[in-house]
């Protein structure tokens, strides 16, 4: 009898471990889009300490969020912080390569950068993938000397 209600009681150990963990992992994503969020309002603000920490945060509860690192590499672009800038959109590219804005966003940090001919790349990549991308902006990458 004591060796039935020891294995009922291993038996519920489990499953309330199984849904802890599963709650937490829960969370963890609810709270990476939060700080996506925050992030977000502190761009639109014009604070990017705060915006970049919180797209930090974000990409610590998911690895994956691919927006979260396309916007803490339009922050970082703002500071001009280009070759953070650039391995953010390059993480972002990995994990979503059909991402046309986000070449877009690259191409505008490469020509900043001063790398004209990998700007002209990504605008032409961008535009393949169907996103409208500002036409001053084509004019000038594509009219430019290499």
């Amino acid at each position: 009898m004591s060796a039935i209600k020891f294995n009922k009681s291993i038996s519920i150990v489990m499953c309330l471990l199984l849904f802890a963990l599963t709650l937490n992992c829960y969370g963890a994503m609810e709270t990476a889009e939060e700080f996506f969020e925050q992030g977000k309002k502190f761009s639109l603000a014009e604070k990017s300490d705060q915006a970049i920490y919180n797209y930090t945060e974000a990409i610590k509860r998911n690895p994956k969020f691919v927006k979260a690192y396309n916007n803490r590499g339009i922050a970082y672009v703002g500071r001009q912080q280009y070759d953070l800038a650039i391995a953010d959109f390059n993480k972002a590219i990995k994990l979503d390569p059909n991402n046309g804005t986000i070449y877009n966003n690259r191409a505008a940090a490469y020509w900043y950068k001063g790398e004209v001919a990998r700007a002209r790349q990504d605008i032409q990549k961008a535009q393949s993938l169907g996103i409208p991308v500002n036409p001053d902006m084509v004019k000038t990458i594509m009219g430019a000397a290499p």
